[in-house]
């Protein structure tokens, strides 16, 4: 039978520009989602509501097109960081 080691697993190397690259995207996703979010509301909050009430079709295509936009910015300006600051080639 087998003996199982005691000591203690060694961590990958991989885990630290791992971990490295999650905590820029959170630095980065933070205030770009909150900056969008309060230009959102402030600038089109009252555009989109009335959007919404008057024809909820274009209403629907209007949201998923914004969703869709802010989701490949992000991915982008997240992607270019990282080859920036050398966590990811």
């Amino acid at each position: 039978m087998p003996e199982l080691s005691t000591s203690s697993p060694k961590q990958d190397p991989s885990l630290r520009p791992l971990l490295r690259s999650i905590l820029l995207e959170i630095a980065i996703y933070v205030p770009v989602v909150a900056t969008y979010y309060w230009l959102i509301l402030r600038y089109a909050g009252v555009k989109l509501a009335s959007l919404y009430q008057d024809s909820l079709p274009l209403y629907a295509i209007a949201a998923t097109l914004a969703i869709v936009t802010q989701g490949v910015l992000l991915e982008m300006l997240t992607s270019w960081l990282l080859r920036r600051f050398g966590l990811r080639h």
